[in-house]
């Protein structure tokens, strides 16, 4: 074989070589930069609702705002406040069946507001000329109709906010009217502290059977009042014995009763809890308590967290 032929025979093993040396480093980088994996970023949260079925709303006439507890009674958020320069205080509430909205009563600025239960923006539910008195008890009837107790009268406004004036509306029923409650009949619970007594009406307005007092001595002003899920009522009682009562459904028989002033010594607005528990409100220890449906006592809930609360609502 001569020079030229080995010569040429070196290149061409040179150059096939470096061929497949080229051909295979292409192909390890092509694996090694394949386009990556592109994960899915995860949805954004849902925003959390103002308030939600089992959570306990407080009306506070001491801070001017409405508080939103969980079922634990841990603080969840403010859902509205007033203005405290024009001494504006919360009081009764409902929740609007229509809508789902917390309908609320404002008072000296007398109206009803309602509060999205989605993201609290508010809005002006009832505005009425004739509402100038001290606004307090609120509830919905099953009817849809809103009754609110003004000073001395109940009045009553339909589910879109209008005022009746037909069938003796507005009502003088009791003095210094505190709350007002719906009953599953289509009647309502309402109570005072200047009648000083509470009583069982149905949908028109007129009494079932008798008012009842608490007679329990020096401790008169019935504070709060509700139809239990059993149909049984229970008072709530405040002056020198606070106590909590519950009635049969018309009132004619006690059977039961809780009071231990070192615990309750100002009763307020009372709720009722799904699994029938009671909460009512003290305006003293600024707290709810929570009893049984029989009386007994449970626990204490919001302490801390409460300002002369007045009224009570757990969301269906």
């Amino acid at each position: 074989m001569t020079k030229g032929n080995t010569y040429l025979k070196y290149i061409l093993c040179v150059f096939i070589s470096f061929t497949v040396l080229v051909s295979c480093k292409s192909d390890d980088f092509a694996e090694e930069t394949e386009d990556p994996v592109v994960e899915e970023p995860e949805p954004e949260p849902e925003p959390e609702a103002c308030f939600e079925s089992g959570d306990i709303i407080v009306s506070n006439s001491g801070s001017d705002a409405v508080t939103v507890l969980d079922s634990a009674g841990n603080f969840k958020r403010t859902a509205f406040n007033v203005s405290t320069a024009l001494g504006e205080a919360f009081y009764g509430m409902d929740i609007n069946t229509a809508t789902g909205e917390l309908l609320l009563v404002v008072d000296p600025v007398d109206r009803v507001m309602a509060i999205s239960a989605e993201d609290c923006t508010s809005r002006n539910f009832i505005l009425s000329a004739q509402l100038t008195g001290n606004l307090r008890g609120l509830t919905q009837l099953t009817s849809g109709d809103v009754l609110v107790v003004e000073s001395n009268v109940v009045e009553r406004f339909t589910s879109a906010g209008d005022r009746v004036t037909s069938g003796g509306w507005p009502k003088s029923l009791q003095t210094a009217g505190t709350q007002v409650s719906a009953m599953a009949g289509g009647g309502f619970v309402l109570c005072s502290n200047t009648t000083d007594r509470v009583g069982v009406y149905d949908s028109s307005g007129t009494i079932s059977g008798s008012l009842k007092a608490s007679g329990i001595a020096s401790t008169t002003d019935a504070m709060g009042c509700i139809e239990l899920l059993d149909g049984s009522i229970a008072t709530a009682w405040s002056g020198t014995t606070d106590t909590v009562a519950i009635y049969s459904s018309n009132l004619s028989t006690t059977l039961f009763t809780y009071s231990n002033t070192s615990v309750l010594a100002a009763p307020g607005g009372i709720a009722q809890r799904a699994n029938g528990n009671i909460l009512v409100v003290d305006r003293t220890f600024h707290y709810i308590v929570e009893l049984t449906s029989d009386g007994t006592y449970v626990q204490t809930l919001g302490a801390g967290l409460l300002n002369i609360p007045e009224h009570i609502l757990v969301v269906p």
